[in-house]
């Protein structure tokens, strides 16, 4: 028996309509030796005068292999850029009642356990997934949510990045159907939208017709109520061969007091 191993992220790039993820900065191994040099020049100086040194050694390229350092990147990117997990402290300060948990206080248990895949291909733009689509889903592929499932909701959305619609347009799991889910024991819920809501601009237009504050992240601050993470910006749902019987890991990285941490979810099957 095999284990394939399927990665279920989204790349972590800069758009023009995204502002968590800002342009990188780059040091090539071609500009390290001078950028380095300029950045010690005063430690060398200094340890040449305090050890009587009459030469002061250069560091540049003549002082690296092929004349090349090491590569770095520096990024602006908020943790809610690219493939991320939610922890109850983004929704909230209080989860039930009780001080809503940062990323880095989320179990690591929570984030490995049975996967499973639930298919709404067909939802138009703007559209929401509800309870009795989720109901659906489950009777189609012959399956009932156990405590402790993660449940990955495919839209095929993450195939329109980086058209405008990926951020603008996508559908959203609803209210009903996440709770739903949390109520029956499911803790983590992916889905391959850009969030877990309705865009914000489509949630803000509606709130302007209607004067109803319910339209608003109305998944998020169910967080409030129900302790929950859930993962936006998933990729190659589509990937995963079968529907169920498959173990998803999704652990985030580990950030003090922050609401939300980039993760790398991976699908494991065994063939």
């Amino acid at each position: 028996m095999g284990t394939r191993l399927i990665d279920l992220s989204v790349p972590t790039a800069p758009h023009p309509l995204d502002p968590n993820i800002g342009e990188i900065e780059r040091w090539t191994h071609e500009r390290g030796p001078q950028l380095l040099g300029r950045a010690f020049a005063p430690l060398l100086e200094e340890t040449a005068h305090r050890h009587g040194l009459e030469v002061v050694p250069v560091l540049d390229e003549h002082a690296f292999p092929d004349g090349v350092f090491l590569s770095n990147e520096f990024i602006r990117l908020a943790v809610h850029g690219g493939t991320h997990l939610d922890a109850p402290f983004h929704f909230g300060p209080l989860c039930e009642g009780l001080p809503a948990k940062r990323i880095a206080d989320v179990p690591l248990d929570w984030c490995w356990g049975a996967g499973v895949r639930l298919s709404f291909r067909s939802k138009r733009p703007l559209d929401t997934i509800s309870a009795d689509d989720v109901e659906a889903e489950l009777a189609r592929i012959g399956y009932t949510i156990k405590p402790g499932d993660i449940v990955l909701i495919d839209t095929g959305w993450d195939s329109r990045w980086p058209d405008p619609s990926y951020f603008n347009t996508h559908p959203a799991m609803g209210l009903d159907a996440t709770r739903m889910l949390v109520e029956r024991g499911v803790r983590v819920i992916g889905i391959d939208t850009n969030g877990f809501d309705l865009p914000s601009a489509a949630m803000i237009e509606a709130f302007a017709m209607t004067g109803d504050p319910s339209v608003l992240w109305p998944c998020h601050m169910y967080g409030r109520e129900a302790e929950y993470l859930h993962i936006e910006r998933m990729g190659g749902l589509d990937r995963i061969p079968v529907d169920h019987g498959f173990t998803v890991a999704c652990f985030p990285i580990r950030l003090d007091d922050a609401g939300a941490g980039w993760v790398r979810p991976v699908a494991i099957v065994h063939d």
